[in-house]
Formats: structure tokens, C-alpha cells, sequence
């Protein structure tokens, strides 16, 4: 027994020596840095810190990695040393890039497949790299491919289920030069993967597991920092439904995917395996083209209403979270006065400094009334970012 725990010790410090982790770290920090700049580039005042964006990823990228590491060691997947450092260098040609919107793991995992396929019987002076290549050309494909499947399917639940969570608001210029609003998803999650490596470790065979292990018959542990990154600009809709079709698309890919790879595991065809990576890299660029299409071709959702003032952002726990104002509504009337203006929308404010009544046409274009006491701690803070670009975009204005 304490041999197996010496080993996933062992396996978790492979998770701190891969340079990639280390990367994917500097990377959050800077994407989130770089999210703040144009909140504030677009309304003189962030929607969210930066060290919000970095720390609310680490509870969805344990979670989804736990069960994603389940579903591994149960069917006894086991990928060797060499593929693992390819299927690195994946990650890192998709880093050189320095967009989020390419980091996926069916795009390293397509990389990868396609070079272990290709790669020669080459040597070099160095015993480890030659022992690596030595790995990938024995590799057992579909192995890796149920790794790359599960990888996949962990994107998916974090674009469905996290995606939408705290979408970044923005103006931009439209095709006519005006400004209109957007969202951005955009999200980076580091998902740690514990799984088997065929070496001369404490675990070995128990009846038919581990299932999908090549010809080893030992095994120790190794932990991937899987990286997974949704950079998805919305301009025609609402952030959740945009971000759910991407979702959907995802699980499809993976869907189709697995069951290629399947047909190439029953056939004996690693060449069909390698089919379907090149399969699940095309669907996931072709993804980002249709995201690209939405925004040339379709009407944008965030424009100035005939009346009022159009909400592009919240910023959460304030004044204007609290009421219920939501990002996409019209605001026509303040206190009983109309609005047609962020100046005329705080001097309504300024009337009554303990009690706010907004007057709110929803997204069906039905009106509602929110109201709410000002508190003391509230300070001066509203928390409504409009699409008109002004000084009073801040979100931050006096009520007094």
C-alpha cells in the first residue's frame, strides 16, 4: 500500500516539474490582467478583478479534473512518458499563438496524434528524448485517444457549465463606426488529470483492468495540467445561450470522435484513430469560424434603444446587482423621471439618495419596475455599465 501512495505522490510532483503548468499560470495571470484593461478601457471601471478571474477558475478545474481522473484509472488508461511530452509540445505550438480561443485539447490532441503517426525512427544524443521517441512509436493510439476523449469531454462541461458565469462586458465599433456592446467569454482553467503510465511501478493487472493500458504490464501515476481556454466574443445575443451553442458543439466533436476512434481500435486502423483527431481539430477551428460569422452577419443584440439607456454589464454585489437590473434591459425612467442619458440618469438618482425606483423594459420588451433602499455601505457605487461611452461610464457616481 505505501508503495501505491509513494507513487501518486510521485505522480502528483510530475504536475509541478511539467514547464507547461508554469505557463498556464503566468498566462491566467496575464489574460486576466489583460480582461481588466479593457473593462476599463470600455468603461473606466472593472466588472471583476483580476484576482477574481484567477481564483474562481480553481474550483471548476479540480472538480471536472476529480471526475475526469476517475474516469481514467477506471478504465485503466495509460499513457507513456513519451506522449505525454507530445502531447506538451502541443500545448506549447498552441501558447506561441497567444490565443486563448486555440487552447483546447482537441487542438493539442490533434497535433498530437498527427505527429506521433508521422514521427521517424529518428536519434539523437540524448538517451531520454530517444527513449520518448522510442515510446511514441510504440504507442498505443486508442489509449491516448480515450485520454484525449475524456480531455475533450472535460472542455465541454466547463464551457456549459462555467462558460457564462462572469462573461466580460465591452464596447466595440461596429461595421458603420458606431459603438455597440458585446461580451466576451472568456475563461482559463487549469485541469489537473491523474492517470496511469506504463513503467515499472507498484500497480499491476487485476483481471482484465486496467482495460485500455497497451501491452505494460506495470504501472505507476502521473498528473497533467490539461489546459482548456474559451475566448468567444457575442455580439448578437444574450452571453448563456451563445455560449451553450458552443457547448453543444463540443459535445458533438467529442461524440464524433470517440466513435471514430472506436471504429479505428475494432478495425486495427491507427490511421483511423489519427483520422479522427485531424476530425476533432477541424470541427474545433471550424467552431472559431462560425463564432467569426455570427459577428460579421448577424444584427448586433447590445444597441441604443429608441428610448432610454441600454445596460451592457452589471457589476456584481452592487447597487444595480442587488435590484435586479440585468445586462441587455432598458432603462427608461429613474425616481419617476425619464432617462435618455447616463447625466440624466444619475441627476434622477440624485433626487431621492436613499430609495431608487427604475423603470425596466426586459429582453420580450415587457416593462417592470425594480426597486431597492440605497444602504450606507453601498457608498457611491450603481454598478450599471451603458452602452453610451461617457464619464459617467465609470459605474461610479455619487448619489448625494
Amino acid at each position: 500500500m505505501w508503495a501505491i501512495i509513494r507513487s501518486i505522490l510521485f505522480g502528483i510532483a510530475t504536475f509541478f516539474m511539467n514547464p507547461l503548468f508554469y505557463l498556464l499560470v503566468v498566462g491566467l495571470f496575464l489574460f486576466s490582467a489583460q480582461r481588466v484593461r479593457r473593462e476599463r478601457r470600455s468603461f473606466r471601471v472593472k466588472a471583476y478583478g483580476m484576482f477574481n478571474t484567477v481564483f474562481r477558475s480553481i474550483a471548476p478545474s479540480l472538480v471536472v479534473g476529480v471526475g475526469g481522473s476517475i474516469l481514467l484509472l477506471a478504465a485503466g488508461v495509460a499513457v507513456p512518458p513519451g506522449m505525454i511530452v507530445l502531447f506538451s509540445l502541443g500545448y506549447l505550438v498552441i501558447m506561441l499563438t497567444t490565443q486563448l480561443r486555440f487552447l483546447s485539447p482537441a487542438v493539442a490532441g490533434g497535433l498530437t496524434l498527427i505527429a506521433a503517426y508521422l514521427l521517424p525512427p529518428v536519434r539523437t544524443p540524448l538517451p531520454l528524448v530517444n527513449q520518448w521517441i522510442t515510446e511514441v512509436r510504440q504507442a498505443d493510439l486508442f489509449a491516448f485517444a480515450v485520454f484525449l476523449a475524456v480531455a475533450m469531454l472535460a472542455e465541454t462541461m466547463l464551457v456549459l457549465l462555467w462558460g457564462a458565469k462572469q462573461t466580460s462586458p465591452r464596447l466595440i465599433q461596429s461595421g458603420r463606426g458606431g459603438m455597440v456592446g458585446a461580451h466576451e467569454a472568456s475563461e482559463l482553467w487549469i485541469v489537473p488529470f491523474l492517470f496511469l503510465v506504463p513503467l515499472a511501478g507498484p500497480v499491476g493487472h487485476i483481471g482484465l483492468w486496467p482495460f485500455v493500458s497497451g501491452s505494460s504490464q506495470n504501472f505507476g501515476f502521473a498528473l497533467f495540467p490539461l489546459g482548456v481556454g474559451i475566448a468567444q466574443l457575442i455580439t448578437s445575443s444574450l452571453p448563456a445561450p451563445a455560449v451553450k451553442r458552443t457547448g453543444y458543439w463540443l459535445l458533438f466533436t467529442t461524440g464524433g470522435f470517440l466513435v471514430i476512434a472506436g471504429t479505428g481500435a475494432y478495425l486495427h486502423l491507427p490511421v483511423v484513430i489519427v483520422a479522427g483527431g485531424v476530425l476533432a481539430l477541424i470541427s474545433r477551428l471550424l467552431l472559431l469560424f462560425y463564432h467569426h460569422e455570427l459577428r460579421s452577419n448577424r444584427p448586433f443584440y447590445f444597441v441604443m434603444p429608441e428610448q432610454g439607456l441600454r445596460v451592457i454589464g452589471v457589476i456584481p454585489h452592487s447597487l444595480g446587482d442587488r435590484i435586479g437590473v440585468r445586462p441587455g434591459e432598458e432603462i427608461q425612467q429613474v425616481n419617476d423621471r425619464n432617462v435618455n442619458s447616463e447625466r440624466n440618469f444619475y441627476d434622477a438618482l440624485q433626487a431621492q439618495s436613499a430609495y431608487i425606483k427604475i423603470k425596466v423594459i426586459d429582453r420580450f420588451g415587457e416593462p417592470r419596475f425594480v426597486k431597492g433602499p440605497v444602504h450606507q455601505d453601498d457608498g457611491h457605487k450603481i454598478g450599471l455599465l451603458f452602452l453610451e461611452s461617457s464619464e459617467i461610464n465609470s459605474g461610479l457616481k455619487s448619489l448625494s
